[in-house]
């Protein structure tokens, strides 16, 4: 088992984590590092929850509100590109996103409240597993004990590459999109390339299905929303070769669907359902449609923005106010459903490589700006 650094350095931990990152739904060695720490702290943190996800619980034995501080721990199936020191040792394995940074920044807030519990209320810490996946969040609220918690505030936070470091970007209302993946299969019969018309080709019917795709948004005006074709095939191939001589009976679209508002993404799902379907009948051919890797929209409350806004301004930290919402998606909107709160981005830099390119690292100093921000927002609610 992977032992965490002592005694405890923000920094070198979230270089650790680096090191040894881990795909979601197996992120066990993570998960051992982040209870250790926790542990040597002095806390009990609940342990496997809906997977491996962690809470950490801070109760004052006072009456007051209930918060929630979320961070994220698993890594993208990336290669990583980098000459610093902490290079991932798992091939094909990396911290793309920054969700060590993430974890390391909840940890200090784990230290500073063992050392300055809260005066009201109580205070959960969790670090969630499997957010890339968009399954994580939803597992762990399959938990009764955490399902049952009543919550008044839930933030979280997302480093975001392209805006200047340190500056504190929020809007109230949808602030991440809602997005699913779509596989789309389309099942005829092979023929003969020289008598296609003994077999049932989903060619025509497959340039439909993209076309069906990209123009489905021109169906929903008023909202944001976004299909991207990210993979067709025609064809089954032996040893990655095409058959010149069959006509392929075989056809496979995958997209991802975006919008801005979930009910939206519900509206385009049951769309796309029934006119492939509608296809299909017309031409002969089986299909099956399967959905994977579902987010719905992170909508934040207007009350905590401003919590996130006042605290913020009391750092001196630069805020952002967007007009428009992420276009990527966070399963942190799953705790947002259920409970109000605010979900932000803190800016890594102007010219900071992108999330999930193979030469991005998490920006050390942000460690601490987030952690200051997540402990302001406690001392504001648990004073």
């Amino acid at each position: 088992m992977i032992t965490p650094i002592k005694p405890f350095d923000p920094i070198s931990f979230r270089r650790h984590l680096h090191q040894y990152p881990e795909l979601s739904h197996h992120e066990r060695h993570t998960a051992d590092i982040i209870v250790q720490q926790l542990r040597q702290f002095g806390l009990s943190p609940r342990t496997d929850i809906g997977g491996h996800g962690i809470v950490v619980e801070f109760d004052s034995g006072q009456p007051g509100e209930t918060s929630l501080f979320r961070a994220d721990f698993d890594a993208l199936p990336i290669h990583e590109q980098a000459n610093h020191a902490h290079i991932s040792c798992h091939k094909g394995v990396m911290h793309a996103c920054g969700h060590d940074g993430h974890t390391a920044s909840l940890m200090m807030v784990a230290k500073h409240l063992a050392e300055h519990p809260p005066l009201s209320g109580r205070v959960l810490l969790v670090f969630q597993p499997a957010e890339e996946t968009g399954a994580g969040a939803a597992a762990m609220l399959k938990e009764s004990w955490l399902a049952n918690q009543h919550i008044d505030n839930v933030f979280a936070y997302h480093n975001l590459p392209g805006y200047p470091l340190n500056t504190v970007v929020i809007k109230p209302g949808t602030f991440a999109c809602a997005s699913t993946g779509v596989s789309i299969e389309l099942f005829g019969k092979t023929s003969h390339a020289a008598k296609p018309e003994n077999g049932i080709a989903p060619t025509l019917a497959m340039t439909e299905v993209i076309k069906l795709l990209q123009t489905l948004p021109e169906q929903f005006s008023g909202v944001f929303t976004l299909t991207t074709v990210v993979h067709a095939s025609l064809g089954e191939t032996v040893n990655g070769e095409a058959a010149f001589g069959t006509a392929p009976g075989y056809a496979k679209v995958l997209a991802t669907l975006r919008s801005e508002n979930t009910q939206t993404l519900i509206a385009m799902k049951s769309l796309i359902e029934q006119q492939i379907s509608t296809l299909c009948e017309k031409e002969n051919l089986r299909c099956e449609v399967s959905w994977q890797e579902w987010f719905n929209a992170a909508v934040n409350s207007p009350l905590h923005c401003q919590q996130v806004i006042t605290q913020a301004k009391s750092l001196g930290l630069p805020i952002e106010r967007i007009d428009e919402p992420m276009r990527w998606s966070e399963d942190m909107a799953e705790f947002l459903t259920k409970w109000p709160g605010a979900l932000f981005c803190v800016g890594s830099g102007e010219e900071h490589p992108q999330l999930h390119n193979p030469d991005y690292d998490f920006p050390d100093a942000l460690i601490a700006t987030a952690s200051q921000l997540f402990c302001a927002l406690v001392k504001g609610n648990h004073s």
